[in-house]
């Protein structure tokens, strides 16, 4: 054998090797970084259009389209702020026509991990555009923090949730969940400094007797505590109800919830201690109350099931309602009754690929079924993403996305009648039909409230990403309302 004829050939095969590594790592930085994943909102414009926000690599935008598919502001959209990218932002609705803008700032934040300041409180502003683009707030800043949530007031204002806490060291913080409610005008509603429901325990530098009964690091605080995760949804007449939950010290969280009224006061004397104990979602129950989505260990023979902690109007506890497994997701029909999503995974080899068939059965508002589970999607589609939006009627409009090689490359839609029938076509509406586009990711989904639906997504004559921001109305009959698609940015 001739071994030196054989070495020569390892620097070659190494190059190879590298440069493989490198292509892919390349191919992941374009799908996770590049504008194909940009961040973009939509909202109801309440008069059958949409207000469409996204953000680029100088700051937010928005931009309206109206019923008939035409922009209404400049072309290439309203500047709502300068900030460079990496700042989260939320869209919503102000209920008049506009929308309210919210946003991070993280401009005068350092990058450097050593440098004390990058752990400093980040500025958190709030805009107000009216239905004619015009910008109402003179003044954005709110104040400054994190998880921010906004909820509408159902008037032209907002009210804000935030974290106001202060740095003790480094990531250690003080935590201070804080409400603000902004006038129509822009003016603070609940003080300059905003109400304060709930405070943590301070840290505080660990004691020598602490640290010799077992108590590790330099800092420690008591519990039960706040730590910084909360929620807040509408109560339907101005007011919000606010849920955080605390660190027991123990395997199991707290929460609890407290309602305002639209003037800042406490409807509950009390604060209510639920069943929860940990938040993953909540949602208004349409009566003045709260369900709130969490964690619970039962005997079913599916293990983990989600159960909702409901509490009324009144402030008083209601009994659980079981949600749905794990393994599936629940879709209100808008009617009282829901859709269940199941999807199964199966794995082959040769080559090792991960598959996916959906299946849906209809439960009415007691939990009884109208209709069985049916196919939904065959493993044979590739779907990479889908959204199920009600038509108001007891039906569903189904969006999806398809991938090939990994990568969205194509948007369409197909309708499921009340009664289980699939309208599928031969071949299902294409959302977007435009020449030369290689990439179509959905980034918003919304009922217009009249059985159709609106999609908003990232488009791109690469396989890889997408540089364009594009908006479609399908009707209530699978066609698309605005053409082709109408180019938001």
């Amino acid at each position: 054998m001739d071994i030196t004829k054989q070495k020569k050939h390892w620097p070659f095969t190494f190059g190879i090797i590298a440069i493989v590594v490198i292509v892919s790592a390349v191919i992941i930085y374009l799908y996770h970084d590049a504008p194909g994943r940009l961040p973009v909102s939509a909202v109801s414009d309440e008069t059958d259009g949409i207000i469409v926000s996204w953000q680029d690599g100088s700051g937010i935008n928005a931009q309206r389209i109206d019923s008939a598919g035409q922009i209404k502001w400049q072309k290439g959209g309203m500047r709502i702020a300068d900030c460079p990218p990496g700042n989260g932002f939320d869209l919503q609705s102000d209920g008049l026509g506009g929308a309210i803008v919210t946003w991070n700032d993280l401009s005068d934040i350092p990058d450097e991990h050593d440098d004390p300041a990058y752990f400093d409180p980040v500025p958190i502003h709030s805009q107000r555009i009216s239905a004619k683009g015009e910008l109402l707030w003179s003044t954005t800043l709110v104040s400054a923090g994190r998880k921010w949530q906004v909820v509408p007031d159902g008037t032209g204002g907002a009210i804000i949730a935030w974290d106001r806490y202060r740095t003790y060291s480094k990531a250690l913080r003080d935590n201070y969940l804080c409400v603000q409610r902004i006038a129509p005008d822009g003016r603070r509603l609940w003080g300059d400094e905003a109400l304060l429901i709930v405070a943590s325990s301070p840290f505080q530098p660990v004691t020598p007797e602490e640290t010799a009964s077992g108590v590790r690091g330099t800092s420690t605080r008591s519990r039960p505590t706040y730590e910084g995760e909360h929620y807040i949804v509408t109560d339907g007449t101005g007011g919000i109800i606010v849920l955080w939950e605390e660190d027991t010290g123990e395997e199991d969280n707290q929460v609890y919830a407290s309602r305002l009224d639209n003037d800042g006061n406490y409807v509950w004397p009390d604060r209510v201690t639920t069943t929860a104990t940990q938040l993953i979602s909540a949602e208004s129950d349409g009566n003045g109350g709260v369900k709130i989505g969490t964690p619970q260990i039962t005997s079913s023979s599916v293990g983990t099931v989600k159960v909702y902690a409901h509490i009324n109007g009144d402030g008083e506890l209601q009994p659980l309602s079981a949600w749905q497994p794990d393994i599936t997701r629940a879709v209100s029909d808008g009617v009282g009754g829901s859709f269940h999503i199941r999807v199964d995974e199966r794995i082959t080899s040769s080559p090792r690929t991960l598959h996916y068939t959906y299946y849906i059965q209809k439960l009415d508002e007691s939990g009884q079924i109208v209709w069985p589970e049916k196919l939904l999607f065959t493993e044979g589609i590739n779907i990479d993403a889908v959204e199920y939006i009600a038509d108001g009627t007891g039906g569903l409009n189904i969006i999806y996305q398809s991938q090939r090689d990994s990568f969205p490359c194509s948007i369409n839609a197909l309708r499921l009648d009340a009664d289980g029938t699939i309208n599928r076509s031969e071949k299902e509406t294409p959302v977007f039909n435009l020449p030369d586009i290689k990439y179509q990711a959905i980034v918003d989904a919304f009922s217009d409230d009249s059985g159709g639906a609106y999609i908003v997504a990232v488009i791109g004559k690469s396989a890889l990403s997408g540089d364009m921001v594009y908006a479609q109305h399908l009707g209530i009959n699978g066609s698309c309302l605005w053409g082709d698609g109408v180019r938001v940015d």
